[in-house]
């Protein structure tokens, strides 16, 4: 497999698992989503917006666009806002990396408050994916102690398998 299928894979995979993310949470309702629980951050709903938050932000790096500001620390999260911006910026960065597959070997010089890097493109999408897995999976644990439960499988590799057997 060329470097090029696998980052299309990877922004394909990003959008779908945000998709099915968000379809899971969407069956339930908004006070179990904003229901506080210890974790890093304290609910799902504050976990999907720095989810989506952090995509934006890697999204703005990659695509060379405007980083959006954010409420790091937020009090209220709109909870549709946060699940249409996540796979709205999925589908973005998944049309921008597809176009611009040529351009993601690339570096970026990132300075900021938290740390200084040049990377190529491609190691700040694979960041952004291994960071939102993690997320993801703390979503998963608090939704167990709130009674947000029966969520789908968001792997990988379930995905690629279902691709090449023709499921997704």
């Amino acid at each position: 497999m060329s470097l090029h299928s696998h980052l299309e894979n990877l922004v394909t995979y990003n959008t779908w698992v945000s998709e099915q993310l968000v379809t899971w949470l969407e069956k339930y309702p908004e006070e179990l989503l904003l229901q506080e629980h210890p974790s890093s951050f304290s609910s799902i709903a504050k976990s999907l917006k720095h989810i989506s938050d952090t995509q934006r932000y890697w999204s703005a790096i990659i695509r060379e666009t405007a980083i959006p500001e954010f409420d790091y620390i937020p009090q209220y999260v709109d909870v549709k806002a946060e699940m249409k911006n996540l796979v709205t910026e999925a589908w973005h960065l998944e049309a921008y990396v597809k176009e611009n597959l040529a351009g993601m070997g690339e570096p970026v010089l990132i300075e900021s408050q938290w740390f200084s890097s040049n990377f190529p493109k491609s190691e700040y999408l694979q960041h952004m994916l291994i960071h939102t897995t993690y997320h993801r999976g703390q979503i998963v644990t608090i939704g167990h102690n709130v009674d947000v439960v029966k969520a789908p499988m968001l792997d990988y590799n379930f995905w690629n398998v279902m691709r090449q057997q023709g499921g997704q």
